[in-house]
């Protein structure tokens, strides 16, 4: 009587390239969804720079002005737009990101503050601190601009 070989085999667990596959698949995954979660609110961030941008603009139209000491540019908030003043009525002048006076705001970004902001020829906006915010979804972000000097941080 010989000694018969027992075939041993094991059904339970996985192989190793199923656990390598697994583990690639899941990789794709979370690479997807990190993107997507690193990548949104970056249209609040964009609106937030170019509303510096454009305020900083209508400071200099205000620093630069040859008309008269009594002439002043701002910006008026409106909602999800925002425009270009002059003596408080809507100006001519188009922003220079745009081929407008008004801007509209992306990607569901809205606008609030308590007050137009104004220059006057010394480019300065008052005596009170202006606070913009800008918002999208549940996510704020302020946009500060300094009593007297005007300054946007």
């Amino acid at each position: 009587m010989g000694c018969a070989k027992m075939k041993f085999t094991n059904n339970r667990g996985f192989t190793m390239i199923e656990v390598i596959a697994v583990l690639v698949v899941l990789g794709i995954l979370v690479a997807v969804a990190a993107s997507r979660i690193i990548s949104s609110g970056n249209e609040l961030y964009a609106e937030r720079d170019l509303l510096k941008s454009n305020l900083r603009f209508a400071q200099l139209k205000a620093l630069s002005n040859n008309d008269d000491a009594t002439t002043t540019w701002g910006v008026k908030f409106s909602g999800s737009t925002y425009t270009l003043q002059r003596n408080g009525t809507n100006s001519t002048v188009n922003f220079p990101t745009g081929s407008s006076p008004t801007h509209s705001l992306s990607g569901g970004v809205t606008v609030s503050a308590p007050a137009d902001v104004a220059y006057n020829f010394w480019g300065s906006s008052g005596t009170n601190d202006i606070a913009v915010t800008l918002s999208q979804g549940g996510q704020s972000i302020p946009v500060s601009i300094l009593r007297t000097t005007g300054f946007i941080p």
